[in-house]
């Protein structure tokens, strides 16, 4: 009989950060896809050399899976809204923070980082599924992004103008 491997919390809470940023990835790709805003268009750095920049450590530790800027590319130029609500990153970080609760009871720091990784979740969560149900069909939506849970994870703020 073979033992059960049980994965360490720290490396869920990695998992966690994964999905969010996927998260924030494919909402920012929708958003460039189907509303034409948050263009990236520059003199300077082209899209490519924004991927290495951004994920360069990530990539020398194999995180992702075979993160290339071309999968990036790939996975990206196809996001639409329309998808997304199957496939919410966002639930699955929040329903991870919440099941690692008990792992780092007795860890205040760790504690808070999963309330913050929870806010950051729930708020994204919630904003998605207001662009999912109104995408382009709402031209008067303002969307812009805060940092206000987490100092590393920004929250969609999505207001009427």
């Amino acid at each position: 009989m073979g033992k059960d491997y049980q994965i360490p919390p720290a490396v869920l809470l990695l998992q966690c950060y994964i999905y969010i940023a996927e998260g924030l990835m494919m909402m920012l790709a929708s958003l460039r896809n189907e509303n034409k805003i948050f263009l990236c268009l520059g003199p300077f750095n082209t899209e490519q050399e924004r991927f290495i920049q951004h994920f360069e450590l990530l990539q020398k530790a194999c995180l992702p899976d075979h993160a290339s800027y071309f999968s990036f590319r790939e996975t990206t130029a196809h996001a639409r809204f329309s998808t997304l609500s199957e496939y919410n990153c966002f639930k699955d970080a929040q329903r991870m923070a919440k099941e690692l609760r008990s792992n780092f009871a007795n860890d205040p720091d760790r504690m808070a980082e999963l309330r913050r990784i929870e806010q950051v979740a729930e708020h994204n969560c919630v904003a998605l599924n207001l662009l999912c149900r109104l995408g382009t069909l709402e031209p008067s939506l303002k969307i812009s992004f805060e940092f206000i849970h987490h100092p590393h994870f920004a929250v969609a703020a999505v207001k009427r103008s």
